[in-house]
């Protein structure tokens, strides 16, 4: 039987939503000041806080456990060709926007008709290779890599989830395997964490679980995750020297699987605690959840239009009340711009697949 889980409508875990936007801030956040203040002696110390880099992790770890808890732990069927159709209509339109519109703003001084017909039909700028996440073309939207990876591993998902079905242990098995052999190909590794929360998703949520050693352990594991999240932060502070860089090399080793790693025991402490749900269930932060997709996706161009066309009529005294000021701006123009993206990309988007879906066939149908 599906797991019913009380006050989530239709099974729906919001406060992982907010738990995403939160890191989609520290996305923002860190690039903001990552432009504008790299060379503040400040910054390798508000990264620790701010630590964009490894948010991505959480992203991956989140995107593997969501899009296997459906399959998982609500035993519903899957049919590998509509959960590809459905990801292609969820990520890829509101993405393709993005990237024309950093495109647009970045190549401002060529927008004559030849120029437009340099842009998209001599592709000059490489903009179809990028909005179509070929081969890490990213000159408009720079974080889009990430898209590239989670684009690519949505479609390695059903593949983890029929492993999961068929045995959970050789989801595990397999993740072990990849550490092993050092492949970790578009962070594989990171979407098979997800999955493996998934399939141990019961476990967490059970009484039981409270009489365990991890969960009596937690606050250590907890701790030694922030230290694991932070690494490549420390790393900066305290260089972790050459001879440990050699073996990470060796090994295959980078700090996101550090993260990684990390994330996995976040998102499993969110889990099992009511009172980080409460938290994160909160209307402001569970409206951010909700456009936070489109918030990742809007902050690059938030940045420029800052630098292009408001900083230079700015004259503020003083470097914090400046400080305060722009970030003030930057917030605002993020929120709004990725609520009308949300509203009018993300949504119909998202309708649309849903609707071709329910006219498809079925395919390549798995249950447990």
């Amino acid at each position: 039987m599906p797991l019913q889980l009380q006050n989530d409508k239709e099974n729906h875990l919001r406060f992982l939503d907010s738990a995403r936007g939160i890191a989609a801030l520290m996305v923002c956040i860190s690039h903001f000041i990552d432009k504008g203040y790299h060379d503040s002696p400040a910054e390798k110390y508000l990264f620790f806080l701010f630590n964009g880099n490894d948010a991505v992790s959480f992203f991956f770890v989140l995107s593997g456990f969501v899009l296997s808890y459906k399959y998982l732990v609500l035993n519903k069927p899957l049919d590998i060709k509509k959960f590809w159709v459905q990801r292609v209509f969820r990520i890829y339109p509101a993405y393709i926007l993005t990237v024309a519109i950093n495109m647009l703003l970045y190549r401002r001084s060529e927008l004559c008709g030849k120029g437009l017909v340099d842009i998209f039909v001599f592709d000059k700028g490489e903009f179809w290779q990028e909005a179509f996440l070929l081969r890490f073309h990213n000159n408009y939207y720079f974080p889009g890599w990430t898209l590239t990876m989670e684009m690519v591993c949505s479609f390695f998902m059903p593949f983890f989830i029929i492993l999961a079905i068929k045995d959970r242990r050789v989801v595990f098995y397999f993740f072990i395997a990849l550490l092993i052999t050092g492949i970790n190909l578009f962070n594989s590794t990171h979407f098979l964490l997800g999955t493996i929360i998934s399939c141990y998703f019961v476990e967490l949520k059970s009484p039981s679980f409270r009489t365990t050693k991890w969960y009596r352990h937690r606050y250590i594991l907890l701790l030694a995750s922030v230290v694991l999240f932070s690494i490549r932060r420390i790393d900066i502070v305290f260089p972790l020297g050459s001879g440990y860089k050699s073996l990470a090399e060796f090994l295959s080793i980078d700090f996101f699987l550090y993260s990684g790693l990390a994330s996995f025991v976040f998102i499993a402490a969110i889990l099992i605690s009511r009172n980080s749900q409460k938290f994160l269930e909160l209307k402001p932060l569970v409206f951010i959840g909700k456009i936070s997709y489109s918030i990742y996706l809007v902050h690059s161009f938030a940045i420029s239009l800052l630098y292009i066309y408001i900083l230079p009529l700015l004259h503020i005294p003083g470097k914090l009340l400046f400080l305060v000021t722009t970030l003030a701006i930057y917030a605002v123009i993020t929120i709004l711009s990725a609520t009308l993206m949300h509203r009018f990309a993300e949504l119909p988007f998202i309708a649309i697949g849903r609707r071709i879906t329910n006219k498809m066939k079925p395919s390549v149908v798995v249950s447990k």
